[in-house]
């Protein structure tokens, strides 16, 4: 009788009704109803977590601006959008090198390595809008991300941008730092970089200062 009650439940979702045709199958969904109900169930709950990662996505700023840079929703992002957090600097504390970080709208939080060279190889894999928050917050720069403004910057370090909009990141016109970093630059950052830091000889480029 429980079985006869479950085939119409069963029948409702696509996967079974496919497999309803074999006289075989729904043999099995009557001696075995709670088997069939659970892989109903189970492949309804894919297709929700399916639907919330394609929301969450339609959702993501960066995406919503048409920007294929950064356009995918890392394993923080999606989260986010659920209003997680890692730590709350009261039950959830961060470790002693590490500082606790939100989003402005406080949909996210987590712990920010303090230590420079930490900070660097982890900061680059950060949304932008938290990526501003953890810079701001252990008064570090993200030498190797894209800089949207002076904000982005702290300790004296400047953001140079390409005046075509194709690269911005933050440098230091500290003399020694600005000589061993132009090598590795382009000539066209270069430009952006010499007008940010006029002050600093010209870095071994025959066309300096054109772009």
């Amino acid at each position: 009788e429980l079985g006869s009650r479950l085939v119409p439940l069963l029948l409702s979702h696509t996967n079974i009704l496919a497999l309803a045709s074999s006289q075989q199958v729904l043999c099995s969904m009557a001696k075995f109803p709670i088997a069939f109900l659970l892989l109903c169930f189970s492949g309804c709950a894919a297709g929700a977590a399916a639907s919330d990662g394609a929301s969450a996505l339609e959702r993501d700023d960066e995406c919503a601006a048409g920007s294929g840079e950064e356009c995918t929703l890392s394993a923080l992002q999606l989260r986010a959008h659920a209003g997680e957090g890692e730590c709350d600097n009261t039950t959830k504390l961060c470790p002693a090198s590490s500082k606790c970080v939100s989003k402005l709208d406080d949909t996210w939080s987590q712990c920010v390595p303090t230590k420079h060279s930490e900070f660097r190889s982890a900061c680059v894999k950060y949304p932008s809008d938290f990526r501003l928050q953890a810079i701001k917050a252990v008064n570090l720069n993200c030498e190797d991300s894209r800089c949207e403004g002076p904000e982005w910057c702290v300790r004296g370090y400047r953001c140079a941008q390409q005046a075509d909009g194709g690269w911005a990141q933050c440098i230091s016109c500290n003399k020694k730092t600005f000589a061993a970093n132009c090598y590795s630059w382009k000539d066209s950052f270069k430009v952006a970089a010499q007008s940010v830091c006029p002050k600093n000889p010209k870095c071994g480029q025959s066309t300096w200062g054109v772009q």
